[in-house]
């Protein structure tokens, strides 16, 4: 028994190295840096809306002192006008989640958004009877 475990217990370290030194991808620094909306989404008693075809934009840019900006676009849409807002705040991650706070009124800050394996930030929620799914993509 002996014999067997000390046969592979150099295959356990070789694996437990492996991984050790592989990136790390959940480490807050992880996050820093330009991300983009490449999915943007609503959906309400109006049907669904592909919001980046309509010619919204949202981008972000998450320093490693945890400050945020960016910029919301949201195009006008039958009777709504055009919403334009500064995403000037800050950010926090809690294990592989995300969220930012801004002044500006948007639904961002009330999205939390998940770290997915590729790095894309993917958040999603209803607001005022609208549901609203968003990928942010690393640029």
């Amino acid at each position: 028994m002996k014999l067997s475990l000390m046969r592979t217990a150099p295959i356990f370290l070789g694996i437990a190295a492996i991984v050790a030194c592989g990136s790390d991808s959940t480490s807050p620094s992880a996050v820093v840096g330009s991300y983009t909306a490449t999915q943007f989404t609503t959906s309400g008693t109006s049907g669904q809306t592909n919001q980046i075809l309509a010619g919204s934009t949202l981008n972000l840019t998450l320093a490693s002192g945890g400050g945020v900006t960016g910029h919301l676009h949201i195009a006008a849409s039958g009777a709504d006008p055009v919403f334009d807002a500064d995403m000037t705040g800050t950010w926090t991650r809690t294990g592989n989640s995300v969220d930012f706070s801004q002044s500006a009124d948007t639904f961002v800050k009330d999205i939390t958004f998940s770290i997915e394996a590729n790095g894309d930030l993917v958040g999603a929620g209803t607001f005022a009877g609208t549901a609203i799914a968003l990928t942010l993509s690393r640029v």
